[in-house]
């Protein structure tokens, strides 16, 4: 509250100001514009910010999928496509470089933040629904959390958000809300379903039956029903949709009697729940009034798994890989504030640039963050060049991996050519031939739910920081001319390998060391301790 105290005299000042601006020139030429009396009265925009989960580059409908996703398809036609959207290539990574504004190698989570295991994103750090609380919005998050819970600071009621309904791991299932899981010797199946307040923490037992798609739709209605229409709103809005375990109401997949292998069929009919869920937050959206003064963002988490009915086709790898079928996802910003609509921005996004570009949009200061990304909404409105020209992938001096790009150009050390980074068309695809297929049931067959290619060799980064990167696990690619990643130019184009390790170089401090990665899960966090229900407080 007292924040909010503070930014309030700043903003009636600023009002005041305009208001008396606006009245000389009334006064002064009986006229003025529209659009500068309509700001002085304006708040700032409410804001959607939609998560998919394992959502694939060949999943949606405007990717050309099999897939349909009308509504998807409606706002992102309608809104900007951001095809060149990069994100981390599994789930608690991503979701940390969302809520901090931060590359992974600056907070400690490269990795996933495992149930049993006591870590978290960093308390230190402001996150995305704090700064938005301290400029007046109501802020709430339903769905998935996946940024830590074993103790209460890590929880999102802790982190800015007025209220949490959903799920504190990074996946249950779909009806009962159940997770198994274990430490050490102690396993466990138990209830991950919550509804906190930075007050109160409850756990949710009458949802048993409900599919999650709706039941953090109707949820997210609910915020929007109930909200103070005086006060902008940001609703964080992370789906369990569409990752593992593979289920859904069997109307969904019977909409595709044409896809005959059962995780794709499915699978889609997952993609159909999760569109169908989408429709229906942003009608409820509109019938509350709080489309017109609005921007809608959407965006994968990472790329589709394939062993699980994922496609990212014609990207090379999937999620868990730091191909770009991992890490390229699917992404649009939507809503009536965009000046310029209906097209593809051309320019790089990273998952970290979301978070400045909604402070920008609350009326932030944005010089004055401690962040690595850049306020993109004018660069999105406009089709203006985005101020990005690199990124890295990945910096994670525990597994000697280190991926970058910058301008089209895209450096691999430390990942090896493994059945993981293949090319999967979707099943029954008429060009997919038996080697193809061989290759895919060898990925579902043998990626290990935590690995994918984050298992290095661990002596080749000295060599690589001196020069002599092994060839094998060295990879350079012109992805404006090979977005596939089919030709590798390392050994081609040694000058442009020596620029981009200049690159690295750059690139390489500061570095968070990995917060997750040799953190053991401890027994304190077994359920049967809280009534059987995964609970913070145990660490």
């Amino acid at each position: 509250m007292e924040e909010r105290t503070v930014t309030r005299p700043r903003r009636n000042v600023a009002a005041a100001q305009l208001a008396l601006v606006v009245g000389l020139c009334i006064a002064l030429c009986g006229h003025c514009d529209s659009s500068l009396a309509a700001a002085g009265q304006a708040q700032p925009p409410n804001i959607l910010f939609i998560v998919a989960d394992d959502l694939g580059w060949n999943d949606v409908g405007w990717h050309g999928s099999e897939i349909h996703t009308p509504n998807l398809d409606a706002l992102a036609m309608s809104g900007v496509r951001l095809d060149h959207s990069y994100v981390q290539p599994i789930c608690s990574p991503t979701r940390s470089s969302i809520m901090s504004g931060k590359f992974v190698s600056h907070t400690g989570i490269q990795s996933l933040i495992l149930s049993p295991k006591p870590c978290g994103l960093p308390t230190n750090i402001t996150t995305i629904a704090q700064q938005l609380k301290q400029r007046g919005y109501a802020t709430h998050a339903v769905g998935k959390w996946h940024q830590g819970y074993c103790k209460p600071a890590y929880t999102p009621s802790h982190r800015g958000f007025d209220t949490f309904f959903g799920y504190y791991s990074g996946a249950e299932e779909y009806f009962s809300h159940y997770r198994k899981d274990h430490a050490g010797k102690l396993t466990w199946n138990a209830l991950d379903f919550h509804f906190d307040t930075p007050e109160n923490y409850t756990n949710v037992r009458n949802m048993n039956g409900t599919y999650s798609a709706n039941a953090f739709t109707d949820q997210a209605i609910k915020v929007m029903d109930e909200h103070d229409k005086t006060k902008p709103l940001y609703i964080y809005l992370p789906f369990q949709s569409v990752h593992s375990p593979m289920e859904v109401p069997p109307q969904y997949p019977a909409k595709y009697p044409k896809i005959n292998d059962q995780n794709r069929k499915t699978f889609a009919g997952m993609v159909s729940a999760l569109d169908e869920a989408v429709g229906n937050v942003t009608s409820a959206w509109k019938r509350n009034g709080l489309y017109n003064n609005s921007v809608i963002v959407f965006t994968t988490d990472n790329g589709g798994l394939v062993r699980s009915g994922g496609n990212n086709y014609p990207l090379r790898g999937q999620k868990f890989t730091l191909w770009e079928g991992g890490t390229r996802g699917v992404a649009f910003v939507s809503g009536p504030l965009l000046n310029k609509t209906g097209y593809i921005y051309p320019g790089l996004v990273h998952a970290v640039d979301w978070y400045p570009t909604l402070v920008e949009l609350a009326g932030g200061d944005v010089s004055s963050l401690d962040v690595d990304g850049y306020p993109m909404w004018s660069h999105f409105s406009n089709n203006q060049t985005s101020p990005r020209t690199r990124f890295p992938y990945i910096i994670h001096n525990e597994t000697q991996t280190f991926v970058i790009r910058v301008g089209n150009w895209k450096l691999m050390l430390g990942v090896k050519n493994t059945s993981q980074g293949g090319w999967f068309p979707p099943p029954g695809t008429p060009s997919v031939d038996s080697s193809v297929e061989q290759l895919r049931e060898h990925s579902i067959n043998h990626l290990h739910p935590e690995e994918g290619d984050y298992k290095y060799d661990q002596e080749q980064y000295s060599d690589a920081v001196q020069g002599k990167p092994k060839p094998e696990l060295l990879y350079l690619f012109n992805l404006e001319d090979d977005p596939t990643e089919h030709t590798d130019l390392s050994q081609s184009n040694p000058q442009q390998v020596s620029v981009m390790m200049g690159h690295l170089k750059e690139m390489l401090q500061p570095y968070a060391p990995d917060l997750c990665i040799h953190v053991k899960g401890s027994p304190k966090s077994d359920p049967i301790n809280f009534d059987n229900a995964y609970s913070t407080g145990w660490c």
